[in-house]
């Protein structure tokens, strides 16, 4: 027993008993072990009040269906003595969407619960609601003490959308409402005989979902897998938008929320018009050259942005180049990804008209830079080389790293490597004509998803040509006989 404990058994000292005290205590001591006189002071509970971190729990927007994120509520009992709790519940009861664990029991709590003096515990809250409307819910959190009632607001503005979970079809064409917000909650999967037809002003949001067993066990699984055909027909007055389904501010730019698109070898005469792609893992995934009479995947006025790994990932690995390209991409602005904005690995043929990429990540380690390519795979020591045909015309490549272009070629034949008016920032001249060499591109803030300024030397830089320059740019302003390069039109 503390010495405090033993002074308070024998009452107040004087300054003189104060002097003797290690005898005291010591005779205290043998008294206590003979007869166990000196006992801790019981202080039964009282009425009083308790104090809560916060009077109101605001749930930011979320979606109907969608259980929320944990809010958590301190609960202090500050007097210097005990409290009884009677009971803990909701004002609504079973008609409540939200839910509560106090102290770590679910509630409701009908039975007597004592909180110590100056001790506190927690209440965890969640809202789940099946609204088909958007709504705002309230309620209150309830707590009865022998003081009298103590409540808690609890809010939450509430979004209703349709909700598709590990879903997937063939031999059809499928079409998403436009009316409400769609949230993919795990694969949504179109078979190789089927098309997914994304309508101008569709919303997706995708989960956090990941893999529980097979070979991408871990890996995020909530996302688009194309074996068929996708058609998103955006346009310039109504993208289509899509993203991770966390609307708290703290997400709106945080990476790898969710996996992204993803086109199989089987997939063909794709199409991702006016489409906003963020927050995602690997934005836009292309496996296999593929075959057909049209590019695999076309993107115009596309812009993808905090993807964790890449923008665009394509993988060619075909001996023989196919007759159109892998990629097509007009209008698209590519930026904020955490390895490179595009990788496009094994070869292949890619043409990229008006397109920006731009590696603001900083100095990170692990990243790349704006454009990888490479024409190689290794496998069991040694090298196979494919043949690559890349060709940019009036395209900015900026980095924040020595250089925006990162090439392996390893001899690949035929190689077709050329740059057409484009700009970047780079030690070594890349090949073509027409290009510059920037120490600034002179555009806008992340923010603002770069823009052309005044003067930045971007403008009037391009080439027009008659076949392949877009009228509009990316935001659907039109285009001049002399362009400038990037995804935008500067108009004065």
């Amino acid at each position: 027993m503390p010495a405090i404990e033993l002074l308070s058994c024998f009452g107040k000292f004087s300054r003189t008993r104060r002097a003797n005290l290690p005898v005291l205590i010591g005779v205290a001591a043998v008294g206590l072990l003979g007869t166990g006189a000196c006992r801790r002071e019981i202080i039964e509970p009282r009425p009083g009040l308790l104090r809560f971190s916060r009077d109101t729990i605001y749930f930011d927007s979320l979606f109907s269906t969608v259980l929320s994120p944990t809010q958590r509520l301190w609960v202090d009992n500050p007097p210097p003595y005990p409290v009884h709790i009677r009971a803990v519940r909701l004002e609504r009861g079973e008609a409540s969407p939200f839910s509560f664990v106090f102290d770590g029991q679910a509630g409701p709590i009908g039975v007597r619960y004592t909180i110590g003096s100056r001790d506190s515990l927690q209440v965890f809250l969640q809202v789940r609601d099946t609204t088909q409307k958007n709504t705002i819910q309230e309620d209150k959190l309830l707590i009865d003490t022998d003081a009298g009632r103590q409540e808690v607001l609890l809010r939450v503005a509430l979004i209703a959308a349709y909700v598709y979970r590990d879903f997937g079809f063939d031999s059809v064409i499928v079409s998403f409402p436009t009316d409400k917000p769609v949230i993919i909650d795990g694969y949504f999967y179109v078979g190789p005989s089927a098309t997914l037809r994304i309508l101008p002003g569709t919303r997706l949001y995708f989960s956090g979902r990941r893999w529980e067993s097979g070979p991408l066990q871990g890996e995020l699984a909530s996302g688009l897998y194309i074996a068929g055909r996708l058609e998103a027909m955006g346009t310039p007055q109504s993208p289509i938008f899509m993203q991770g389904w966390r609307l708290e501010p703290y997400y709106s730019s945080a990476p790898g929320q969710w996996q992204g698109i993803w086109f199989f070898p089987s997939s063909s005469q794709n199409r991702l018009l006016y489409t906003h792609i963020s927050q995602s893992s690997i934005a836009v995934r292309i496996d296999s050259a593929g075959e057909g009479s049209t590019p695999k995947v076309v993107m115009e006025g596309c812009l993808i942005r905090d993807a964790a790994n890449y923008g665009i990932l394509t993988q060619g690995f075909a001996p023989i180049l196919p007759a159109q390209p892998i990629l097509q991409a007009v209008n698209t602005l590519v930026y904020r990804c955490g390895q490179a904005c595009a990788a496009f690995l094994g070869g292949g043929t890619y043409r990229l008209v008006h397109c920006a990429f731009i590696y603001d990540q900083g100095d990170l380690r692990r990243g790349v830079t704006s454009l990888a390519v490479s024409d190689y795979l290794e496998v069991q020591n040694q090298t196979r080389t494919y043949p690559i045909d890349f060709w940019a015309l009036n395209s900015l490549f900026w980095t924040t790293k020595e250089d925006a272009v990162s090439a392996d070629l390893r001899g690949g034949t035929p190689v077709q490597w050329l740059f057409d008016h484009c700009a970047f920032r780079q030690k070594d001249p890349l090949p073509g004509v027409g290009n510059l060499s920037l120490t600034s591109p002179g555009v806008g803030s992340a923010s603002d998803d770069y823009p052309l300024l005044e003067n930045s030397p971007l403008i009037d830089r391009g080439r027009y040509d008659a076949g392949l320059s877009p009228q509009r740019d990316l935001v659907g302003r039109r285009r001049d006989a002399f362009p400038d390069i990037g995804a935008y039109e500067y108009v004065r």
